[in-house]
């Protein structure tokens, strides 16, 4: 007697698929049908969770594609899901349709979760819809691991956190961590596209991972995906073990496929919003600081709204046109190479102008001078190499720096370009050599430099003067000569 072979993969297709022939409702069988309730469950959660997302505000201001009077559509989404439950597909066409008007009102609302678990419900009303999904998944899961591996971010400030909420040593697991999470999800990506059935229970365990990490018992953060990695560990399950074992034979899927695993490559010189090209908690996200007479403003959303800011360099613009008072300054910090920073400044005519950085941190009557936003990444690394940074309080930006002469090394100089602010720089004691302190970029703002039983000399002092506002080095025990120092401070004082 043949005894049977243990395959996974067969044994979930055999339990999860049911005949064509048994159909339940409007053409869907009960398993179909179950999917679609359990998408239009987590739809609903999800729109109740950040509930006034959806309602006619006043702060945050609204973000518009088209500027219309604000509508709510909280209950009309929630209508259009009672609708699918009736008739799916047309429920799908009209909830899909809302939801994209719901954007053009605001695109405060083009978080990653409303979009990905409608693309899901397509999958639970045909076999078509069935195999378009499969290459959304395959493309989600691989970039997802992609843009982490790709991402300084991730292995730097992002996996240290959450390692740390693990309650694990970061300096130990934090980089395992991150090489961990970013290469699971690209295999769990790349089994959707040459063995989707594989995937089928690795993408469930992700998922509900996912789910538990963000809960109360570890990261404590971010709830209103949570109904959605719901949704897809079970669906997405599902639509693994159904789909067929191949790649495509039709023009069509083939098609869909390559578009969907290649077009979030467009994020990294700005044509793609990272809401629908998988940047997944991996960083590397344009931020924005505003600077007003009334202090300090970092955009990142939250609040009652319960998502955070959909940080793209086109919105975060809008956001500062529409929220901040004419002679105000915005800096968006970008860290992907092919972008640089932005800065701009408001106008009385409440028009926006992009301006040069001598321009930004210049003030004016009427015009505030510009703060930078500190470079998360650099932070993060001077910080764990043993550098101490001050801040007056404790959301404003570093102002001082001390690099302790057992900690020094040339290459933490090239790391204080992030750190646009720095007003006081320490280096006494430390082996620091004259062609080191060419690698000082240039800090807009630094005024004074300690450089106090070191060897540096009158060339590296000379080094010194591309700094524009630098007046003052501590020089004592220095190789530096009285009468070079007495001649560079004469050329600062001069106007």
């Amino acid at each position: 007697m043949a005894t049977r072979s243990f395959n996974p993969a067969v044994d979930i297709a055999n339990m999860l698929v049911q005949p064509a022939e048994s159909k339940f409702w409007a053409g869907l069988t009960k398993l179909q049908y179950g999917m679609l309730v359990v998408c239009v469950s987590a739809q609903t959660a999800t729109i109740l969770f950040t509930w006034p997302l959806w309602q006619v505000r006043q702060a945050p201001v609204h973000l518009p594609l088209i500027d219309l009077p604000q509508i709510p559509f909280g209950f009309w989404l929630l209508a259009t899901l009672v609708v699918m439950l009736l008739r799916p597909r047309f429920g799908l066409g009209i909830h899909v349709t809302t939801l994209l008007i719901s954007f053009v009102f605001d695109q405060f609302r083009t978080q990653p979760q409303f979009i990905a678990t409608a693309v899901l419900m397509a999958a639970t009303v045909d076999e078509r819809g069935l195999r378009l999904v499969r290459w959304f998944l395959a493309s989600l899961w691989t970039w997802a691991g992609l843009h982490k591996l790709l991402s300084p971010d991730w292995f730097s400030f992002n996996a240290w956190n959450m390692t740390s909420s693990l309650g694990l040593d970061p300096t130990e697991f934090g980089e395992a961590f991150g090489w961990c999470v970013g290469l699971g999800e690209l295999s769990v990506g790349l089994l959707a596209i040459l063995r989707p059935h594989w995937a089928a229970i690795p993408c469930a365990l992700m998922h509900v991972g996912i789910v538990l990490f963000l809960s109360p018992l570890a990261y404590d953060w971010n709830y209103s995906v949570i109904p959605w990695n719901l949704c897809t560990a079970v669906v997405g399950c599902w639509l693994l073990a159904s789909v067929p074992q191949r790649l495509p034979e039709v023009g069509w899927e083939w098609a869909a496929a390559a578009v969907m695993l290649i077009y979030p490559a467009g994020f990294y010189v700005g044509w793609v919003d990272h809401g629908v090209a998988s940047v997944l908690y991996s960083g590397n996200l344009p931020d924005a600081l505003i600077t007003s007479e009334s202090g300090l403003e970092l955009v990142e959303g939250w609040g009652d709204l319960n998502v955070p800011f959909p940080n793209e360099r086109r919105l975060l613009r809008q956001y500062f046109a529409l929220s901040a008072p004419p002679g105000s300054k915005l800096h968006i910090a970008d860290t992907r190479y092919a972008l640089d920073d932005l800065y701009y400044v408001k106008k009385p005519d409440g028009q926006i102008a992009l301006i040069t950085l001598d321009e930004f941190h210049a003030d004016a009557p009427g015009v505030v001078a510009g703060v930078g936003l500190d470079d998360q990444h650099s932070v993060f690394l001077l910080g764990n190499r043993g550098v101490v940074m001050l801040k007056r309080t404790e959301h404003a930006p570093i102002y001082a720096a001390r690099i302790e002469p057992d900690v020094y090394r040339a290459d933490l100089l090239r790391l204080l370009a992030g750190l646009p602010n720095l007003e006081q720089l320490d280096l006494s004691g430390c082996a620091i050599t004259d062609a080191d302190l060419q690698q000082l970029p240039i800090m807009p703002k630094l005024e004074g430099i300690g450089l106090a039983d070191t060897k540096i000399s009158d060339a590296g002092l000379n080094a010194l003067l591309r700094q524009p506002k630098l007046t003052y080095v501590e020089s004592e025990g220095s190789l530096i000569t009285p009468a070079r120092l007495e001649d560079f401070e004469r050329k600062r004082m001069q106007p």
